[in-house]
């Protein structure tokens, strides 16, 4: 498996690796190029005029690699499809949701996230599109919560329906931002997922209360002590007040029946500790980065910690 370089902060904005973005692009392979074109289109998931409604349509843009778009809620959405390398058309794949940070791309989230290193062929992944490069519930998305679980709910059936998705493992992952909206697919939508993990996550009000009393979705929180843009105990940012990664981990932990006042700790991961309460109905960890900051980690490596929970579920 390829070896990412140790941990890199980005302390300025909630979108991190700009800078690290353009070195992974140097060493992508052919294939993985090939989503250059369709790379601006991506990024630019615009409101339109019209209100209609459209089915999303694909096109090959790489080496198994798809590019989707539809319209909905009278926005163009897209969205990117990695399938696994070697597929097997006669099975059926888990479907790994991704998003990226305030600011990232579908691309440019793809370029420096490692799933693809991480799932080793074993998912099909979603690389999700955020209108104005954003998720709902900070304060700066150009979207609704209702609009981005309706946004997911239409990527998850086409993919099932078209690209050997397997709708009984739908997991969520996601960086900053993008963490705030995996985990709040877990609050809002939680017939939808089976599992959510969260790295450095803008936990926005918004995207973790009211939440769906159904509840029962196993939920990972990973997140640094030294975040100095979301910081560990919470906050306001952007005029929006957002909680605490620990805080939100025990938010989850309740709604999951957890045995919150007893957790476990252990040392499985390089720099971090894990927490796991004594007894959960439902699977919830949370992992400490000791002086991680706003950051998708490579020591230890959030991208397997996350698909090594995900799997599990």
């Amino acid at each position: 498996m390829h070896k990412c370089p140790a941990s890199l902060s980005w302390r300025g904005m909630e979108h991190p690796f700009r800078t690290l973005t353009l070195a992974l692009a140097a060493g992508m392979t052919s294939a993985a190029l090939a989503v250059a074109p369709a790379a601006s289109a991506v990024a630019q998931a615009q409101p339109t005029a019209s209100a209609a409604q459209s089915a999303p349509t694909t096109q090959v843009i790489g080496t198994n690699l798809l590019h989707a778009s539809f319209t909905q809620d009278g926005m163009h959405r897209e969205y990117l499809v990695k399938l696994p390398d070697n597929r097997d058309p006669a099975r059926t794949y888990p479907i790994v949701l991704a998003f990226g940070g305030k600011g990232d791309s579908a691309t440019s989230f793809r370029s420096y996230a490692g799933l693809e290193q991480a799932t080793a062929g074993g998912a099909i992944i979603v690389y999700a599109q955020g209108v104005d490069n954003a998720w709902a519930g900070a304060p700066y998305a150009a979207t609704t919560m209702a609009q981005d679980v309706a946004y997911v709910r239409t990527a998850v059936d086409d993919v099932v329906a078209h690209h050997g998705g397997d709708r009984g493992r739908v997991y969520a992952v996601g960086m900053s931002n993008g963490g705030g909206m995996a985990t709040a697919l877990g609050c809002h939508a939680p017939e939808l997922v089976d599992a959510t993990a969260s790295v450095a996550g803008a936990y926005y009000d918004p995207t973790v209360t009211g939440c769906n009393p159904r509840g029962g979705v196993p939920t990972l929180v990973i997140h640094g002590t030294n975040d100095g843009l979301m910081n560990y105990w919470g906050g306001t940012r952007h005029g929006a007040h957002y909680r605490g990664a620990y805080a939100v981990f025990e938010s989850f932990a309740a709604r999951n029946h957890c045995t919150v006042p007893v957790v476990h700790q252990v040392h499985e991961h390089p720099n971090s500790t894990t927490f796991r309460p004594a007894f959960c109905a439902t699977p919830t960890e949370f992992v400490r980065i000791d002086d991680g900051g706003h950051e998708w980690s490579y020591t230890p490596s959030v991208a397997d910690i996350s698909w090594g929970f995900l799997q599990r579920q």
